[in-house]
């Protein structure tokens, strides 16, 4: 029993080492995938529509769910580059060039498509993915652009990036969704037990020096508070940095906040002190002098119940937290992209 509440903290630094915004914990598997060059009708925005293509693989490598076959490594973009403008469709393509993108294992043919919407006076870029082998089409999206921005880099990669994010909405949002449940449940539970902990030293501590059941309560508590808290201890940076990978930096960093509280405010400083009280209940069970056990008993309840307050209030801020936390996030799912 002298492991209760008396579990070294192993501390670790949460690094933040996703860079961006999505990662391979958001889908099981890759595919392979070549970019055809995005097309248009006017040869005023073909640079733009070239430019567009580079910009929207370069976001899609960085996605890292699809192997990106590199189009300016293959033999097949010199051999068809005169063509590529007109193609728009897997049923368009030579046998020739089908072929060589089986060859390339490709599995999956990106065609895009820059429009100027003259009287919208705005571009629009729209992508759709289809299938090699049976055509079929499972995304397709479109983005507007300011005509202001075309000449901006860093504007037409944040478009981009943007229409990546609308095309694979639906696994980012089932992504997300998984990982506020899985979140969600660990702080839900932890909280609980820690508040158990609580009500158990506040309110039960006198009875459990009268009554054996009281006491092996006691302890039931106490164990199913250190088992929630071992399950954080050992794989709490797994779930941080699972959690970050689909949620976004700043999302982690109040989850990683919330987590240094849990750990440093309500365990180190407030449970790991109860430990003290309950020792001197095993020396007050213990001992057989009833001048003695009179004044262990006396100094139990008093301990316990300051011990308690403090416990009280560090529960309160964490689960203040953990509510803002979640307002945050189901705000963020309610919002389309």
């Amino acid at each position: 029993m002298a492991q209760y509440l008396n579990i070294l903290v192993k501390t670790f630094g949460f690094i933040a080492c996703i860079t961006v915004y999505l990662s391979t914990n958001l889908f099981a598997q890759n595919s392979n995938v070549y970019v055809w060059d995005f097309k248009t009708s006017e040869p005023a925005i073909k640079k733009f529509a070239s430019k567009f293509t580079d910009d929207f693989e370069t976001e899609l490598i960085k996605l890292d769910k699809y192997t990106v076959l590199q189009r300016r490594n293959h033999n097949l973009v010199l051999a068809h580059r005169d063509m590529e403008n007109q193609i728009s469709n897997v049923k368009n393509l030579p046998t020739e060039t089908v072929d060589q993108l089986k060859n390339l294992r490709a599995e999956t043919v990106i065609f895009g498509q820059l429009i100027d919407d003259v009287d919208g006076h705005v571009y629009e870029v729209s992508v759709f993915f289809q299938n090699l082998e049976n055509g079929e089409i499972p995304k397709k999206e479109s983005i507007i652009i300011d005509k202001t921005t075309i000449n901006s880099n860093s504007a037409r990669k944040r478009y981009m990036k943007d229409l990546i994010t609308k095309l694979h909405f639906k696994e980012i949002l089932e992504a997300k969704n998984e990982q506020f449940s899985i979140i969600s449940k660990k702080l839900d539970t932890y909280i609980v037990k820690a508040k158990d902990v609580h009500i158990a030293f506040r309110d039960i501590i006198d009875i459990a020096l009268k009554n054996e059941a009281y006491f092996e309560e006691l302890e039931t508590i106490i164990n199913a508070y250190n088992n929630i808290f071992i399950d954080w201890n050992d794989n709490g940076e797994n779930y941080l940095l699972s959690f970050e990978s689909v949620w976004s930096s700043n999302y982690g960093r109040e989850l990683q906040s919330i987590y240094d509280d849990m750990i440093n405010d309500i365990h180190k400083k407030h449970i790991l002190k109860l430990n003290n009280v309950r020792k001197k209940i095993l020396d007050y069970r213990a001992n057989q002098n009833k001048r003695e056990r009179e004044r262990l008993k006396e100094d139990i309840i008093w301990n316990s119940k300051n011990s308690s307050i403090g416990l009280n209030t560090a529960i309160d801020n964490v689960e203040d937290q953990i509510q803002r936390f979640y307002f945050k996030l189901k705000e963020d799912l309610r919002t389309e992209p």
